[in-house]
């Protein structure tokens, strides 16, 4: 099975569908086989990243005047 590092025990691994330009899934790919990483893990660690920016964003730096 591949390197799914944080699934919990018992949790299945889903399938997430997605459009993107050829040219960018061509160097996606080609880039995860350079280093080599599987393409559903390196998803799985961007969606990861994503998310945990969006749920806990850093607290707005005040300005000056305020």
């Amino acid at each position: 099975m591949r390197n799914l590092s944080s699934m919990s025990e018992g949790e299945k691994p889903v399938f997430v569908r997605g459009r993107v330009p050829e040219s960018l899934r061509v160097r996606f790919k080609a880039t995860c086989a350079l280093e080599g990483r599987d393409m559903g893990d390196v998803l799985k660690e961007l969606i990861e990243n994503w998310l945990e920016e969006k749920e806990n964003p850093l607290p707005r730096k005040r300005s000056r005047g305020s």
